[in-house]
């Protein structure tokens, strides 16, 4: 690193303000009037702290990672413990749940049972093909849902049928 150069008179006010800052002495002082470095130079050195450092006693950095650890709480149990625990009380949870579910089911009684007023009818598949349309629904949206082929056969199939009487409906 290079010098930087100062003047002597600059030299001897750096002097005397090391050796006693509060009284570098007259000299010192009436050069510090005229040039601000060593002023400022005189206040950054009144402004450091004259504290000397900490002393620590012997072995203290060497113990210190011990007392800490020893202020730490302990383990209670290994990690891989810990994990086996918590996979038998799923394991125990899952079996638990999926026999009490299997066994209410196998006891389960039909809420409501079916009651008929007449006897039960076995339908033909001859009878299904006369009815083209479900009950209880549209019949044009039903037409609109069936393609070209089955809509026209449906048509044809209606306009062969004899109306209905007035009495009959």
């Amino acid at each position: 690193m290079r010098e930087i150069p100062m003047s002597p008179a600059c030299h001897a006010a750096l002097a005397a303000i090391e050796t006693d800052p509060l009284d570098p002495g007259l000299d010192a002082e009436a050069h510090m009037k005229l040039c601000t470095a060593c002023s400022e130079a005189r206040v950054a050195y009144l402004a450091q702290e004259e504290a000397p450092l900490a002393l620590a006693p012997a072995g203290y950095f060497e113990r210190l990672p011990g007392r800490i650890q020893g202020k730490l709480p302990a383990r209670s149990r290994p990690i891989h413990t810990q994990r086996f625990f918590w996979g038998t009380a799923a394991a125990l949870l899952l079996a638990v749940g999926a026999t009490a579910f299997w066994v209410g089911r196998a006891n389960r009684t039909p809420l409501v049972e079916a009651n008929l007023s007449r006897p039960a009818v076995e339908l033909q598949d001859d009878d299904l093909t006369d009815t083209p349309f479900q009950d209880g629904e549209d019949a044009l949206s039903q037409l609109t849902a069936l393609s070209q082929e089955d809509a026209e056969a449906v048509i044809r199939a209606l306009s062969r049928r004899p109306k209905p009487s007035p009495s009959e409906k």
